[in-house]
């Protein structure tokens, strides 16, 4: 296990391996620097105009205003707005429940909730796919764009107090449908014409849409300036379009309300495409970044590295390498996939873990590494004990096939970012890590060895052996262990 130790713990290619992007990567020629320049430059100078053109273009509406009426258009171009906002949604989504970031997941519920709107505004287009006026789906934007202002201020703000950063993570499954039920109310409001949604008037028109328009507007500015004081020494183009995506909304707001409309009109279409530019500018920034980490540059400073309360799981083969020299290669990898098949869903799915790696015939998981778990002791312990059960199943139908140990500690880690493009890891290290890795190396074979913390955690029921005072490899004083013969369920 000494291999898995130095690998679980530098979290780095081997040595002379290469990164599959880095290898693909040319010398840029001194052209290809000017030309990227230029881009860069047109970039910018687009984000930093865009809002401006926009305000003046609201203002001088009232001397050129036709009129231009296209139901259909209306209703391609909101449902394909509401679908490039769900995208940013999904995206943003998985890269704040991979990486545990809330600043990412609270700009992932404004997407949810303007994209959502979207639709229904689009949805309820008279003459498309509705015969009249339903009053809900006429304010869905603004009622929609005021609910995800909200979540966008609060991503701005939320590493005021790591605190807060700390629960929007740990209920983010709750936040996240709590998004969806209000808005198919709101939709089921609509269709019936129930109160209070059913006392909406037209956009723009009324005391109350013209009050959630202004704070919408004062919200999404308060937003935008705290984002540029937070992103002022590193404004690179996804920053820069999220602040230029919040002013162009705070722009919409007023154009929606505000000043006034006329439906179907130069000024009504005017703050439809403010809203329309907004989300192309976030697709666009969104694109040009690392597919696998597209909203890296967004992350708080304690996503890319904090201390955090973990349980570490350690599997290993016994006799691994005897199997592999006394069989045929196909029959060694069918082993190891079919292996390999029944511990990561069962570790993942089942009981929540985070399967980090495979090492050969190792596997190392971590439990709570996002600091939504308060029971990963447990979970870790349980996880143990059922891939064992299963695992000693397969080795029973298969004779031959090695049989498992398994380890698990609980304690105290580091979560720190490591490598860049081509190469990106969010490693836990720390001598909790270490101490799980010696304990599977010390556990008996087809049982499961948890360290003293993660025993004190568990039920009062588990059924235990002591191993106290184990000396383990690079420990200057010896832990106690304890082997874990069952648990309830």
């Amino acid at each position: 296990m000494s291999t898995v130790l130095t690998m679980a713990t530098t979290s780095s290619p081997p040595e002379g391996d290469t990164p599959p992007m880095a290898r693909s990567e040319e010398p840029a020629s001194p052209d290809a620097h000017a030309v990227s320049r230029l881009a860069v430059v047109a970039a910018w100078t687009f984000v930093i105009i865009l809002p401006l053109i926009g305000l003046v273009s609201l203002l001088l509406r009232s001397t050129l205003d036709p009129e231009w009426t296209s139901p259909r258009l209306h209703v391609v171009l909101f449902l394909g707005v509401g679908g490039g906002a769900f995208v940013l949604a999904y995206i943003a989504g998985q890269a704040a429940d991979r990486r545990g970031d809330a600043r990412v997941f609270l700009l992932s519920l404004a997407f949810l909730v303007t994209g959502g709107f979207l639709a229904v505004h689009a949805l309820g287009t008279p003459d498309v796919l509705v015969n009249h006026d339903l009053p809900g789906f006429k304010v869905a934007i603004p009622v929609g764009l005021l609910i995800a202002a909200l979540f966008a201020c609060a991503s701005a703000f939320v590493d005021v107090r790591p605190g807060f950063a700390h629960a929007v993570v740990r209920h983010r499954h709750g936040l996240r449908w709590s998004v969806v039920v209000a808005m198919a109310v709101w939709v089921i409001l609509t269709f019936l014409e129930l109160p209070p949604v059913s006392a909406s008037t037209t956009e723009g028109a009324g005391a109350a849409l013209r009050t959630f328009a202004a704070l919408g507007a004062a919200i999404y500015a308060v937003a935008a300036l705290r984002y540029v004081a937070v992103f002022r020494a590193r404004t690179t183009l996804l920053p820069a379009s999220v602040i230029a995506c919040l002013v162009l909304l705070a722009q919409a707001m007023v154009g929606s309300a505000l000043l006034g409309e006329r439906t179907w009109h130069a000024s009504w279409w005017e703050w439809h495409g403010l809203i329309v530019t907004a989300y192309v500018v976030i697709l666009y920034a969104a694109r040009r970044q690392w597919r696998d980490e597209r909203f890296r540059q967004l992350y708080l400073a304690s996503t890319r590295e904090r201390s955090e309360e973990v349980s570490v799981l350690f599997a290993d083969l016994v006799e691994f390498t005897t199997f592999a020299e006394q069989n045929d290669p196909a029959e060694v990898a069918s082993m190891l996939s079919t292996y390999y098949s029944v511990a990561t869903p069962l570790i993942a799915r089942r009981f929540g873990g985070e399967v980090e790696k495979f090492i050969g015939d190792a596997i190392m998981a971590t439990f709570n590494g996002r600091g939504d778990q308060p029971d990963h002791a447990v979970r870790a312990a349980r996880a143990g004990l059922e891939l064992q059960r299963q695992i000693d199943a397969l080795a029973n139908a298969h004779p031959g096939w090695p049989r498992l140990r398994v380890g698990v500690n609980t304690g105290v880690a580091q979560v720190r970012e490591m490598g860049g493009p081509g190469f990106l890891t969010y490693a836990i290290v720390g001598d909790t890590i270490n101490v799980g890795s010696r304990l599977e190396g010390r556990a008996p074979v087809g049982g499961v060895l948890v360290g003293a913390e993660t025993y004190r955690r568990l039920p009062p029921e588990a059924e235990v052996e002591p191993r106290l005072g184990l000396e383990v490899k690079g420990k200057r004083t010896p832990v106690d262990a304890y082997v874990l013969r069952s648990m309830s369920s």
